[in-house]
């Protein structure tokens, strides 16, 4: 099973949100460089998408990589602090604005936030 954002988005779903259109799994092997059939098998991998793989999903479709690391668990959300405001809108719209920690509870932007049971 793959990574899912706070809210339990796949990456594909985070990424058509932002994106306001479809995207087709071609798609995503194209911007990770790997060959539609590597891609189908991967994609469903525990630790997909991984770091590396957020930056460049990020940097294909012109979104924060960074961001996307902090959505998928891969960074603190301490380091939401570091985003400017076109990452701050991003990491907004990916949740729908309506983040959670594991508790249940809305997620706070104040020091405490990782303290929420992220």
């Amino acid at each position: 099973m793959s990574r899912t954002n706070l809210d339990g988005k796949p990456i594909k779903r985070v990424l058509e949100w932002l994106l306001n259109r479809d995207l087709k799994d071609a798609d995503l092997a194209s911007a990770l460089g790997l060959a539609g059939a590597t891609y189908s098998r991967h994609k469903d991998d525990d630790d997909y998408p991984n770091f590396a793989e957020l930056e460049q999903l990020g940097d294909a479709f012109g979104l924060s990589g960074r961001m996307l690391q902090i959505a998928f668990g891969w960074r603190k959300l301490d380091e939401l602090v570091l985003l400017d405001g076109d990452e701050m809108r991003q990491w907004i719209e990916q949740g729908g604005g309506n983040h959670k920690g594991r508790s249940g509870r809305p997620l706070s932007l104040s020091s405490g936030a990782a303290r929420d049971g992220v």
